[in-house]
């Protein structure tokens, strides 16, 4: 759309914004998502720009309001298309993973220290009610499976709750995890990038902080309270 329309276009954004001049301030991950940079396509109309899932929070509902609806009829045949569906072989080991739409995310990083270790984010995700997810590194050594992974290169979440495991908050983890409303972190280094931006920071190993904590929400949970919490 954007080639059609001779304009440019800054894709994967995690932020928006319009200036006093009605410029679109597009910012986006770059340097490999070392960092984020802000751009604006001052000198070309239309600007356009595109975002990931969940970036964006979902407006509040305003009755009364409308709008004009225009029906657009798609001349569009079959032999127009070049991709063609062959069969559906859908994927039964899948674990379907609900991230971008939980209340609660249990994750872990590299701070569980092996692959074993990981059951305890997934033994407090389990007493929480809750999803769980992990930091690219995870990903990438095979501990966890991709559909898993949080971040710039994996799900954007915006839960009520994020308790982040031995994670140490690069920016590429960041930008999946911002819109967060409570992100508690848990590490032993107390200058990891994580803390700050959670609102709550443990400094502990996690390996031993985890199990202590799920036993403590067993003891206290009931399954009523755990739907409260989640509300």
């Amino acid at each position: 759309m954007a080639t059609t329309l001779l304009t440019g276009l800054t894709a994967d954004c995690t932020e928006l914004d319009v200036d006093a001049d009605k410029s679109l301030a597009a910012t986006r991950p770059t340097f490999g998502g070392s960092l984020l940079c802000t751009i604006y396509t001052l000198n070309f109309r239309p600007q356009m720009a595109t975002v990931r899932p969940r970036v964006m929070q979902m407006p509040r509902r305003q009755d009364g309001r409308d709008g004009r609806i225009v029906s657009f009829d798609v001349d569009l045949r079959e032999d127009d298309i070049i991709t063609k569906l062959l069969r559906f072989v859908p994927d039964r080991d899948s674990n379907k993973s609900n991230l971008a739409y939980a209340d609660i995310v249990v994750s872990g990083g590299m701070g569980l220290q092996s692959a074993e270790n990981y059951q305890l984010v997934r033994q407090l995700a389990s007493v929480l009610g809750a999803e769980y997810g992990c930091s690219r590194p995870l990903v990438q050594k095979g501990w966890v499976p991709a559909e898993r992974q949080i971040g710039q290169t994996g799900k954007t979440i915006r839960p009520k709750l994020y308790i982040a495991a031995g994670i140490s908050g690069a920016i590429q983890h960041r930008v999946g995890v911002d819109g967060a409303d409570m992100i508690v972190a848990i590490n032993t280094d107390k200058n990891a990038p994580i803390f700050d931006f959670a609102h709550l920071g443990i400094v502990t190993d996690a390996v031993r902080f985890l199990p202590a904590l799920t036993e403590a929400f067993r003891k206290r949970l009931s399954p009523h309270s755990k739907d409260r919490l989640a509300g």
